[in-house]
């Protein structure tokens, strides 16, 4: 079991918050044409769509031993945010009928129900930064009535990226990888040192110099990660390294 009942509830409780947010931000949308500023080739129509089938394909796979096909995006006569609501509402459904070991096809780890859980709640954070970006006319980072990150939730997610993301890209020959460590330092907003985690190079059995490193919060270091704002102390140097590395999707 990779969750105890207790925190699998708990991440499924947050889970159904967000895209509940999200569905909220949605209902503000005027212009589902306007640009996402984050994933310049999508539409705020597009971020929706694109969300709310992955919710879709999530809760396919749960119970399921292959990866299941892709989502099929079927409108019919609801609005988007109405549509996107009854995909996010299958997904914590599902969830919430199947306990944090119960099978499930997924990405990298252990092929239980717990993973989605935990994945999708990224998912929906990182989405939900998107559309409030979009909202708030591209501001670097959108005000806190649309979007806020927890401590534990951007701490979470750098692990995800380290444990889970980067190693899939490389299995998977969808990037070269880091030339050399990248050490991660995440702080407080006080400046302490929070944790140290390290992205390792393309070639491990190697002796690893250290590339550089990136220092800041949780928050900064997510949002660096997944490419949604500057990399907290990273030169341009190291900054494009990480850039060409493509440590998620």
């Amino acid at each position: 079991m990779t969750d105890t009942p207790a925190s699998y509830a708990a991440a499924i409780d947050r889970l159904d918050a967000l895209t509940r947010r999200f569905a909220s931000a949605a209902e503000r949308v005027s212009d589902w044409e306007a640009p996402v500023p984050a994933c310049p080739r999508w539409t705020t129509r597009k971020l929706l769509v694109h969300l709310g089938l992955i919710h879709a394909w999530a809760a396919s796979a749960i119970g399921a031993s292959a990866a299941p096909p892709e989502a099929r995006f079927d409108l019919g006569d609801a609005p988007l945010p109405t549509w996107y609501r009854a995909r996010a509402g299958e997904l914590v459904a599902t969830l919430r009928a199947s306990a944090p070991d119960s099978k499930a096809w997924t990405l990298w780890g252990e092929r239980v129900a717990a993973f989605w859980a935990r994945r999708q709640v990224h998912e929906t954070t990182v989405h939900t930064f998107d559309l409030a970006q979009s909202l708030a006319a591209g501001a670097g980072e959108p005000p806190s009535d649309l979007w806020t990150l927890p401590e534990d939730v951007a701490l979470d997610g750098i692990h995800e990226v380290v444990e889970g993301f980067y190693p899939r890209q490389l299995r998977l020959g969808r990037t070269a990888g880091l030339p050399a460590v990248v050490r991660l330092e995440v702080r407080t907003d006080d400046g302490e040192l929070l944790e140290t985690l390290a992205l390792p190079p393309r070639d491990e059995s190697a002796e690893a110099p250290l590339l550089g490193t990136l220092s800041g919060t949780a928050s900064q270091l997510y949002l660096g990660l997944w490419g949604r704002t500057p990399l907290p102390g990273a030169d341009d140097q190291l900054a494009e390294a990480i850039r060409e590395a493509r440590l998620t999707p």
